[in-house]
């Protein structure tokens, strides 16, 4: 009985936890290595790509509200916080966008066909990722289907925008009203939800439509990084558990053949709750070595989201021709994979790590670097050997 208990308290700790969670990069990587496959014909029966696509929400949810505490802490209000979203997101989306087009060029110019648009309105659309307008007069099933996108895999980018916009607003709520951010985020939840259960299965662009899955993703970082208290863990550990309950029976009697929310709902509240449940082991993933390469794979995963879906012809063309020079066939698939991992890779080192944010505060789980301990080796011995002037005071005080 007594060890019951003690398992049940471990599970349900509180925290505070760091907010630099290592496991969630490898869940990154792992929800895109998904899309690709998606892409790649396996397991599409299942909607593989779009679930996988839930699962950035949640991730993005958490990472947001980690930045916008940040920024809390920092001061910055709604124009610093956008400017730092949109100089990590656009500029590589940007240069995707470009990509697409030089390779479309190209297909033209070879007499592959012409798919390059010719309406000026869905150049502006994309180049300022506006596509989801078009969804608002012309909904369908899912958002994917949006004719008016260049890509349709920038569809989750349209949203992450909108997500932006209101996780800005409600930092700046916070900084002048005192307004807390996972209030005003929970609370919007509640209409969204009502929105998505009245439309389970039309998309119009609106970020309404994935709120809730957003977030949880910001409850789970309040869930781990915030609160102290074992009831209110409890509270959210079982209310995420109902939610998912719900919404897999609710998927089990819905429709197969569109989008059905219940659907996304159960995978995300189940992601949730393994983040939540995977929290205490993510010291030991990450001194483990496949979770240093999983974390290292998360990092390049936006790169690889923007440019494998346009790549898959060329990719799967050299596959075929090194089967064709006798490489056995069923290394295709693995073979289209590392080319596509080699495009995501170079396009990373080009044109996203250039945009990369620096951190506005220490991450609380840093590891320590040799560098560290040395300076603060040095700092001590500089401290022994130069005597005090002044005792402390409160403009001195090595404890401030």
């Amino acid at each position: 009985m007594a060890s019951s208990s003690t398992s049940a308290s471990a599970v349900l700790q509180a925290g505070p936890w760091g907010s630099r969670y290592t496991m969630v990069d490898a869940w990154r990587g792992l929800a895109a290595f998904g899309v690709v496959c998606h892409h790649l014909n396996i397991g599409s029966s299942f909607n593989l790509g779009h679930m996988c696509v839930m699962v950035f929400f949640v991730i993005s949810g958490y990472c947001i509200a980690s930045t916008s505490e940040s920024c809390l802490k920092n001061k910055i209000g709604f124009g610093g916080f956008m400017v730092r979203r949109v100089r990590r997101i656009y500029p590589p989306y940007f240069f995707a966008v470009m990509f697409f087009l030089a390779t479309r060029f190209l297909k033209h110019a070879v007499g592959a066909g012409n798919q390059i648009s010719t309406s000026l309105l869905e150049w502006i659309q994309n180049l300022t990722l506006m596509q989801w307008t078009h969804l608002v007069f012309h909904p369908t099933s899912l958002p994917s289907e949006n004719t008016h996108l260049f890509v349709s895999a920038f569809w989750s980018l349209n949203y992450e925008e909108q997500f932006y916009l209101l996780m800005a607003v409600f930092a700046m709520l916070a900084l002048k009203f005192k307004l807390p951010i996972q209030r005003t985020v929970l609370f919007l939840a509640i209409p969204c939800l009502i929105w998505n259960v009245i439309f389970p299965s039309t998309s119009y662009g609106l970020f309404l439509e994935y709120w809730v899955h957003f977030a949880i993703g910001v409850l789970v970082f309040y869930r781990l990084c915030q609160h102290r208290s074992r009831k209110s863990a409890w509270l959210i550990d079982s209310g995420l558990a109902a939610f998912a309950i719900i919404s897999t029976v609710a998927w089990y009697l819905g429709p197969i053949d569109v989008r059905w929310v219940y659907k996304e709902w159960a995978v995300v509240s189940i992601f949730a709750l393994l983040l939540i449940l995977f929290r205490r082991y993510d010291d030991a993933f990450k001194q483990n070595a496949i979770g240093k390469g999983l974390a290292a794979f998360g990092m390049i995963t936006y790169s690889l989201y923007l440019t494998h879906q346009f790549n898959l012809r060329p990719t799967r063309f050299i596959a075929d021709k090194l089967a064709g020079h006798g490489m056995p066939h069923a290394l295709v698939i693995p073979v289209q994979m590392i080319e596509l991992l080699i495009i995501g890779t170079v396009f990373w080192f080009f044109c996203e790590r250039p945009f990369l944010n620096r951190p506005l505060t220490p991450p609380a789980c840093a590891p320590t670097t040799r560098k560290s301990i040395a300076t603060f080796f040095r700092k001590r011995e500089t401290q022994k050997t130069v005597p005090a002037i002044t005792p402390p005071s409160p403009t001195n005080d090595p404890a401030r």
